[in-house]
């Protein structure tokens, strides 16, 4: 059995990202039109297998959930949330791929650095240059656009488009993640 990592973005229509929505991986055909759906697919935490996940992963504050399973299997994803009403969104025939075994090392973390509203530059310690990296500055970037980044000797240093902000009158502070494979 071949492990893949399947990432998924649940947003509203306007593109913002909804935290605590339900995702949930069946095998096929699935019953999708009871929460929970059936059946449901074994999924892992590492790309190692190993520990067994329990469905559903909810979505963090950047509406990303993800799961490691079986890649050579067909899904059907579903995904509750009540902005959705009464109806999940389901995406039936979904095929993952993606590197194997341990062939690639996922990565993920906040880089370091002082959120101080002039600051743009943070770092991340990644072994080796990573062949695909996402960074967040409280939602998802895009690279050349919102943030540039650079591997050196173990080190990603990441450049902000505009520089983080703190903590200001009750207002939390920007929340930086980064997440990718090398």
């Amino acid at each position: 059995m071949a492990i893949v990592r399947d990432d998924r973005y649940v947003t509203d229509a306007q593109g913002r990202a909804l935290s605590g929505a339900q995702v949930y991986w069946c095998t096929q055909p699935a019953s999708t039109t009871v929460n929970p759906p059936s059946p449901l697919a074994t999924i892992y935490t590492a790309i190692s297998g190993g520990t067994v996940l329990a469905q559903p992963v909810l979505t963090d504050g950047f509406g990303h959930a993800y799961a490691y399973m079986d890649g050579a299997v067909l899904y059907t994803v579903v995904v509750w949330h009540p902005l959705f009403g009464v109806l999940p969104v389901v995406l039936p025939d979904q095929s993952l791929s993606g590197v194997s075994g341990n062939a690639m090392t996922p990565f993920s973390g906040t880089p370091s650095g002082i959120i101080d509203g002039t600051n743009k530059i943070f770092t991340f310690a990644a072994a080796s240059n990573p062949s695909q990296i996402d960074v967040w500055m409280n939602y998802p970037l895009v690279s050349g656009v919102g943030y540039t980044a650079l591997w050196n000797s173990g080190t990603l240093t990441i450049t902000y488009a505009n520089a983080p902000q703190p903590a200001i009158g009750g207002q939390p502070a920007d929340s930086l993640y980064v997440q990718g494979w090398y």
